[in-house]
């Protein structure tokens, strides 16, 4: 029975329609359960007063409550109304039709070009489709908060930028992923892992050397006495003090920062100087009056850098990596098994015998293993939410949780975010555990530990 439901275009086209709506639906559900939270939210938490004045939280509440309203109507109209509509009348196969006809001449008909002209038509139809919503959001929603000013030009370049860059990479990706499918067939998912093994590499390698031209620029830590803290912590717990680099960040937009990254000689624990009091200068007489006064004072640095030292010590950055990598493999040998099945093909549109690659990819990963990508997302956000926990119990077990429970306040204070999730939509969305959650757990590791 199973079997033969696998083979009718038709069972499985209403299988994909069942997989968009029931993720869909539960998305909203959780969007819905955030705005009910959001709405019984009136009042500023105790522990932020000092920090987050009532005028400025209630502009920050009705940005959230517009913004998750627009994701529910945008989710309705444009993907489940548009997407079921999409499967039911075979847009995927009429695209292709489309790019088809297009191809004029021989070398039009390669399946690389046509998989990149696809790609770029079901780009230029996505975004006339989100164009409404887009607009709305940004003319509308956007001016609830502020935002970092920039000129049109600025925003045209940006924009030129990130089209020229993405049509790279698509072309890149194109040619690659379809050869290696029709060089390798049912074997190629070894290669396209084995890529992505070597691309993960060229990161971990490329990272610590791309992050001073890309972000800002290194600096030595004029403050001496933040430099004589860094040194004693890092020597007790045996991180080598040439791998904490300072970095001065060219726009302050970017916020605070700190963050550890890499393994063997190539780890790095990054603190951007605005994390900083003062930026770490020695006097505020150089800086811009709107900047002084801005940063952490020395105690509530090092309790960051302690929360940073417990990813080293407690090997985050291993587990993170072994962690994906798994999921690149299932993902990929779920794919496998999946896009040579023609009823896949037909049931979206396409004549019997019409596989292209690009499609396959984009019915397989955007559709049917949605329940799948789903829960391991959940998973890795589960574990990741865990390791900042678990970094926080590492600087309280070195003496720094009520200097780290004052860094995360004071944070706050520089990089204000609607303070309160609700605990069933944060597991799914976010990759961090909220700051008061922090809070609670950090006092609660104090109240046990004396």
């Amino acid at each position: 029975m199973i079997v033969q439901f696998w083979n009718d275009p038709a069972v499985i086209l209403l299988c994909l329609m069942i997989i968009l709506l029931v993720d869909n639906l539960w998305n909203l559900y959780l969007i819905l359960r955030e705005i009910k939270m959001v709405y019984g939210a009136r009042h500023v938490p105790e522990v932020l007063r000092p920090y987050l004045s009532q005028e400025l939280f209630e502009r920050m509440r009705r940005y959230k409550l517009h913004k998750s309203w627009f994701i529910i109507v945008n989710t309705l109209i444009m993907v489940v109304i548009c997407g079921c509509l999409e499967l039911y009348f075979g847009f995927y196969g009429l695209l292709w039709d489309l790019v088809a006809r297009c191809a004029i001449w021989s070398w039009m008909k390669h399946e690389i070009w046509m998989s990149f002209v696809y790609l770029i038509f079901l780009s230029l139809y996505i975004l006339v489709k989100s164009l409404p919503g887009k607009i709305y959001e940004k003319c509308c929603i956007r001016k609830l908060v502020k935002q970092p000013k920039r000129s049109w030009s600025q925003r045209i370049a940006m924009e030129l930028v990130d089209i020229c860059c993405s049509l790279l990479l698509m072309a890149t990706m194109v040619a690659v992923v379809v050869s290696m499918v029709n060089a390798f067939n049912q074997y190629a998912f070894v290669g396209i892992y084995l890529m992505a093994v070597l691309l993960t590499v060229i990161i971990i390698l490329i990272i610590p050397i791309a992050i001073d031209p890309f972000v800002g620029q290194r600096v030595q830590l004029e403050n001496q006495a933040l430099k004589a803290g860094l040194e004693q912590l890092t020597r007790r717990v045996g991180f080598s003090m040439r791998y904490v680099q300072i970095i001065h960040v060219r726009d302050p937009n970017v916020g605070s920062n700190a963050f550890f990254f890499g393994s063997c000689c190539l780890k790095r624990i990054v603190i951007f100087d605005t994390l900083l009091l003062n930026r770490g200068l020695a006097s505020d007489a150089r800086l811009p009056p709107e900047e002084r006064g801005k940063g952490l004072p020395n105690e509530h640095v090092l309790a960051v850098v302690a929360h940073e030292l417990g990813h080293w010590k407690r090997g985050h950055f291993y587990k993170a990596i072994v962690m994906f990598q798994l999921h690149l493999l299932i993902t990929l040998v779920l794919f496998v098994i999946c896009y040579t099945h023609g009823p896949i093909y037909q049931a979206v549109g396409f004549d019997v015998g019409v596989q292209p690659v690009i499609v396959g990819f984009i019915v397989i990963f955007g559709f049917l293993l949605t329940p799948y990508l789903t829960i391991s997302n959940v998973l890795m956000l589960t574990m990741t939410r865990q390791f900042e926990y678990e970094a926080d119990k590492f600087a309280f077990q070195l003496g720094y949780a009520a200097h780290l429970r004052m860094a995360l306040l004071k944070l706050y204070a520089d990089n204000l975010t609607f303070p309160l999730s609700d605990t069933c939509y944060s597991s799914w969305h976010h990759t961090h555990p909220t700051m008061l959650h922090r809070l609670q757990r950090l006092e609660r590791l104090e109240s046990n530990g004396t």
